[in-house]
């Protein structure tokens, strides 16, 4: 039959497991405002039963884990709108400085230097033996080229930005894993009596979550505690082991890559993602129509303006430098540069010499306004107002989706910290179960010592 001393063993069983649980709701309250921190929660075990010729008696009472409180689950729907809203604020964010670089409407925006440019020529067509309007078409002419290549400027800025945030989010992404990879050790290390390392786990999950606002991930869990990462179906954290990504550039598209395996992850997603598909769809797509403008622009312009005669009786002259048909390289010709008297207004006579009052040139550009280009198949300034309501659209798109894929996260996030969050109120429930349980314990040593002195006094 049980002894006085087992009586006291089951009674400091109890006061140790109270005190431990007292311990681990101190620690729960501690941490009441510290984020991403979850909830602990003492699992209680009886302690294995004695046998005897009587009957079988319990021993006691044992902290049998102390639980963390979390729901894979909501971690997963946080992280996976995470991932979008990652990559629609990056794209919205480059994006719009590429709106504010194209300022539209604005004086110093690229449709007002085509406006001024072809009214330079329609003002010429009224005066073309004057030196002045000569001169203003040059400047306009000019100002058009030198808008051009400020825009061609500021979409490479853009790019140069897009590609060094790329760089750093590769080298966080490198950090976090490595950091992900060590925890995952120290986990395996702390856990071998098959308790739980709750302090270590957020930490993990932390470092998780950050990883899900650069890249898609998916995350593996393991018997032994640590966990995987996965992205593009390829591991990036195996247990104690990390594979490094890169940047690289194959066939001129941007992306990156693992280490030893050759390609580009196929699957964009997070900040990544989204730099990603600023490099290769947005900026190139931008660039792509800015220089097709400028190309229509140098060789139809000079088409036109080659077929005049000017003062000094030369024909065939070039207005642009017809080897710049990008944004960045457009510039006038050598001979504009040299003197405005190289600009024709009008064709030559029978034999093809000057005439004074010729204008049929400066006309016929100054018409180029409102006339579909042959190249683009649409004006000038419509080929440009499309290409800057396009991004308009695109950015206001992507805010869209930021404004969503927020508020998705944030409910998300919600449903995420109202399963694990500490509730000070539950926890000061549970410290007076368990101050009763102690108290109780401590009337039960109290009682065994009575017991033992009235034993000692017969």
């Amino acid at each position: 039959m049980p002894s006085l001393g087992s009586i006291l063993s089951i009674a400091s069983s109890a006061l140790r497991t109270q005190q431990e649980a007292i311990n681990a709701v101190a620690h729960n309250l501690a941490n009441a405002s510290t984020e991403g921190y979850s909830r602990q929660r003492p699992v209680l075990g009886a302690r294995p039963g004695v046998k005897t010729p009587t009957g079988v008696f319990g021993s006691g009472v044992e902290m049998a884990d102390l639980q963390r409180v979390r729901d894979p689950y909501l971690d997963s729907a946080f992280r996976r709108e995470t991932i979008s809203l990652g990559e629609n604020q990056t794209r919205s964010g480059f994006l719009g400085q590429v709106e504010t670089i194209l300022s539209e409407p604005s004086e110093l925006g690229l449709a007002s230097a085509l406006d001024g440019f072809f009214s330079a020529w329609s003002a010429f067509a009224s005066n073309p033996t004057s030196d002045t309007a000569r001169t203003a078409v040059r400047n306009e002419g000019q100002r058009l080229s030198d808008t051009m290549d400020r825009l061609a400027t500021g979409l490479d800025g853009v790019r140069q930005e897009a590609e060094q945030s790329l760089l750093a989010d590769v080298r966080r992404v490198n950090t976090l894993t490595d950091e992900i990879t060590k925890i995952n050790e120290r986990i395996i290390g702390a856990e071998v009596g098959g308790h739980t390392a709750g302090g270590l786990r957020d930490a993990r999950d932390r470092a998780i979550d950050e990883l899900a606002t650069l890249i898609p991930v998916q995350v593996l869990d393991r018997e032994n505690g640590t966990v995987g990462v996965v992205t593009s179906g390829l591991s990036i954290v195996d247990g104690r082991h990390q594979n490094i990504l890169e940047t690289r550039s194959v066939a001129g598209t941007y992306g990156v890559g693992l280490v030893g395996h050759p390609g580009l992850l196929p699957e964009q997603g997070g900040s990544i993602g989204g730099t990603l598909k600023v490099l290769n769809i947005d900026l190139l797509g931008i660039r792509t129509e800015l220089d097709d403008l400028a190309e229509a622009i140098v060789t139809e312009v000079n088409a036109i303006h080659g077929t005049g005669t000017n003062p000094a009786g030369l024909t065939g002259v070039d207005f642009f430098d017809p080897a710049g048909i990008t944004a960045s390289s457009m510039s006038l010709s050598v001979d504009v540069l040299a003197d405005v008297s190289a600009i024709s207004a009008g064709t030559g006579g029978p034999v093809g010499e000057y005439r004074a009052g010729a204008n049929d040139v400066a006309l016929a550009l100054a018409g180029l306004r409102d006339t579909d280009s042959v190249l683009l198949g649409t004006s000038y300034g419509e080929h440009f107002r499309q290409l800057t309501s396009d991004v308009g659209f695109t950015v206001r798109s992507a805010l869209d989706l930021v404004e969503v894929h927020q508020t998705l996260a944030g409910q998300a996030e919600t449903r995420r910290t109202g399963y694990s969050v500490v509730s000070t109120d539950e926890e000061l429930m549970r410290l007076i179960e368990f101050q009763t349980a102690y108290a109780a314990a401590a009337r039960v040593v109290t009682v065994a010592n009575e017991m033992m002195e009235t034993l000692v006094r017969m």
